[in-house]
């Protein structure tokens, strides 16, 4: 079987059933797999009106949309080959794919695609259809969508049998993201697809009833098998997204059962519920971290997490997923249990493109969290020594289009494909990817460093948007951070309001908390894996800039290149910020450095410890006093113990207050809202009532220690001045108070001596009275 004839049988099954759905002018308009054949049909009676042939090379470059669709089985139908090119890529990158693949025709979806095309129209290309819009300088090169389609009406019938189409026949060439080298153009046949749709809905079936939201782009294969092939295969309906910016209200609008997404959309939704609960009053905030983390938190607190976190994410997503596909990249094992808490099942998969290109899927209602699942039915799996995962099965490849030498060596004659990644396959048969074979960095000490999991534990700071490790053939490792600046704004406002992300993240405090955050995400990895340094980048990664692959995985080639200064200087201890020393260990993990803090400037240490010695010596002048009673006026060993205390705690509170005044202004503004839920929460709940009550009684005392901090704080500012202004006066008096103790000292000894005299002349006085007044008649 092949692709055009899956989809024939699916037409003729659903025919009046919604097949695909889309928006446009602020509505949503939809076509029938009928609809949809019928379209397919025409476009491909109108290209080959145009001179489309077998085994030619025809470009789809544009958005997803029905004509994405159309276009692409109607090529198909006429023994054509599709090359899909991402919409967002630069124009050098445009000019290369349309001469490595040799394309004589190009679909592109606007006139800024077609701006880009124009730009480095090679000699092989024939012909351009715009899909929307019309052209600005229309002629027999470039056409319109709308006028090409009218040129199929007339000629249906003479369409050739898309039945006779061999399974083995090269459907499409699909160019590699380039993470690490220049694209290569992968070719698929009709089998290899075929046979991955069928393997991948044995374990994630697709059901009539689906309704899926498609807003990754339509060229990237994982997008292009499962929503296009699979979903439509099996009369599920397809909605097409506006655009990025548009999902949340998409979602809400379309309520889609299944979600097709890689895991940069499941991260940030994750970062974001992080920051909400960090701005939590405290008891609240205690028990949602419990009931998030804690797989076993059940009754009352799983309630309270479930109606303040877990049910605003399933709404968010719409209130009908019953089942989020994962790919493109790994997603953390914490984030998919967060998730299937949440009642949203997250089925991670794993592929590539030279694997058509699904490898392994996790089954439905049976999911495990930080693996990618079982191979497909009809797949082979094993290991290199290495540890390199191969696949063979009828899935693999052709080969990559004109690259023979690059084919030999990742396609074994055996019909093995080396994957490139390092993996580990569990007695049940589950795999679990450790990382990419190529990013795998060799020390220069000899031992080996799997980048992924490390960078991943520390982009779930909801904090940083980006780590990057680096350390091949270096010493220790590091890592390049891009900040969430985002998620920063809650912690400008304690850093006096900066915004300037380049500003922002020259400010020490910001520096000392990223540091923390860092470190605290890499405390249980090994000593040589934990970075010892970073270096923080003003600006974040993009698809634009060449930084990013159209799945939104990092491209560390460009990004070592484009930032190797700012590498280089932080290896050579010019600019960097210090998480670990490079000869220490995990030791420092757990405490890190704290950016409210406070620290006291030198001179104000040196005054605490002229107190000290002061306080010391008053120690011994106290023993030698004995009994001796100092007026209260004029006892300054009590007054520097008094200063002293005084310091003391005015530090102590005063640090505390500088590290929480942000935080205890958030509470003060949410806790009322807090109080309505819990109060709601309370009526709902049987036999939790006086448990609620008492959250709700600390949430209003939140507020009122909220007020009375605040009161503190300013008190304590005013008394630390007052302190600090008098604190030179003190230091001046120092010697003189030493002298007057050195004084009373010895005349407290020249006292007890005038003491000791005046009782041994008391005493004789008193016998001396006796003596008299026994001799008085």
């Amino acid at each position: 079987m092949n692709l055009v004839e899956m989809l024939y049988n699916a037409s003729v099954e659903f025919g009046s059933k919604e097949s695909l759905r889309y928006k446009r002018t602020g509505r949503y308009h939809s076509l029938t797999y009928s609809e949809l054949w019928q379209s397919i049909q025409q476009f491909a009676s109108a290209l080959q009106t145009h001179g489309v042939r077998t085994d030619d090379k025809v470009a789809l470059f544009a958005t997803n949309c029905p004509e994405w669709v159309i276009c692409d089985y109607a090529i198909q139908w006429l023994g054509g080959v599709v090359v899909p090119i991402y919409p967002t890529i630069p124009a050098p990158q445009v000019e290369f794919i349309l001469k490595n693949a040799d394309v004589k025709v190009a679909i592109v979806g606007d006139q800024s695609s077609l701006n880009k095309l124009i730009g480095v129209w090679p000699e092989v290309l024939r012909k351009v259809i715009l899909i929307h819009g019309t052209p600005q300088n229309p002629g027999s090169e470039i056409l319109a969508y709308d006028d090409v389609m009218q040129d199929g009406k007339q000629t249906v019938a003479l369409l050739p049998d898309f039945h006779a189409i061999p399974e083995t026949k090269m459907c499409t060439i699909v160019h590699t993201s380039g993470t690490s080298g220049t694209p290569k153009g992968v070719m698929l046949s009709h089998q290899n697809l075929v046979s991955n749709v069928k393997g991948s809905l044995s374990l994630l079936p697709v059901q009539r009833t689906d309704i899926s939201l498609s807003y990754l782009p339509l060229s990237h294969i994982f997008e292009r098998t499962v929503e296009e092939y699979a979903m439509l295969s099996s009369g599920a309906t397809v909605v097409f997204a506006e655009d990025i910016e548009s999902i949340q209200q998409n979602l809400m609008e379309t309520k889609p059962t299944i979600l097709v997404t890689v895991p940069r959309l499941l991260e940030k939704v994750y970062s974001g519920v992080q920051v909400k609960i960090n701005q939590a009053p405290r008891p609240i905030r205690a028990l949602l971290r419990k009931g998030i983390h804690d797989s076993k938190s059940l009754g009352l607190t799983y309630r309270l997490v479930d109606l303040l976190v877990y049910k605003k994410v399933r709404e968010g997503l719409g209130g009908q997923i019953r089942a989020i596909v994962s790919g493109g990249a790994g997603l953390g094992k914490e984030i998919a249990e967060f998730y299937m808490r949440a009642g949203i099942p997250i089925y991670e998969g794993y592929g590539m493109t030279e694997a058509a290109p699904v490898i392994t899927a996790n089954p439905f209602g049976a999911s495990r969290p930080g693996t990618v699942g079982l191979p497909i039915p009809g797949l082979e799996l094993k290991t290199a020594e290495d540890g390199e995962l191969w696949v063979r099965g009828p899935n693999v490849m052709l080969g990559y289009y004109g690259c023979p030498q690059e084919t030999a060596e990742t396609v074994t004659e055996d019909g093995w494909l080396k994957t490139g990644d390092i993996a580990v396959v569990n007695p049940d048969g589950y795999v679990r990817i450790v990382d990419r074979k190529k990013n795998i960095l060799v020390l220069a000490t000899g031992k080996n460093v799997a980048p992924w999991p490390i960078e991943n534990n520390i982009a779930l700071s909801p904090y940083i948007a980006e780590a990057v490790l680096i350390g091949d053939g270096r010493q220790y490792v590091t890592c390049l951070i891009v900040p969430d600046f985002a998620a920063l704004t809650s912690l400008v406002q304690s850093f006096g309001g900066e915004s300037d992300p380049a500003v922002l993240i020259s400010h020490l405090q910001v520096q000392m908390f990223l540091a923390n955050e860092i470190a605290r995400a890499v405390a249980l990895f090994a000593p040589f894996e934990q970075p010892k340094r970073a270096v923080l980048v003003p600006v974040k990664f993009t698809l634009e800039a060449g930084e990013l692959t159209p799945t939104l995985k990092v491209r560390n080639m460009v990004i070592l290149q484009k930032y190797g200064h700012l590498i280089e200087d932080m290896y050579n201890g010019k600019a960097y910020i210090p998480i670990f020393a490079p000869e220490e260990s995990a030791s420092a993990a757990g405490g890190g450095n704290d950016p409210h803090a406070l620290k006291l400037p030198r001179w104000k240490k040196r005054v605490l410890a002229s107190v000290l010695v002061m306080l010391l010596a008053a120690g011994g002048i106290e023993a030698a006093t004995g009994n001796v009673r100092i007026p209260k006026n004029l006892n300054l060993i009590a007054m520097i113990r008094t200063i002293h205390s005084n310091n003391d705690k005015i530090n102590t509170v005063n640090s505390k207050i500088v590290g929480n005044m942000q935080q205890i202004s958030d509470l003060s503004g949410i806790t009322s809202n807090i109080g309505q839920q819990l109060h709601t929460l309370n009526q709902g709940v049987a036999g939790n009532d006086q448990s609620l009550s008492d959250l709700n009684n600390l949430s209003q005392q939140e507020v009122a220690l909220s007020t009375s901090f605040v009161s503190l704080a300013n008190s304590l500012h005013t008394n630390l001045l007052k302190i600090s202004n008098s604190s030179n006066a003190q230091s001046q008096s120092v010697s003189t108070m030493l002298s007057q103790m050195n004084q009373l000292s010895a005349s407290a000894a020249h006292m007890t001596q005038v003491n000791q005299s005046i009782a041994g002349k008391l005493s004789t006085a008193t016998q001396e009275t006796g003596t008299i007044a026994r001799e008085m008649p």
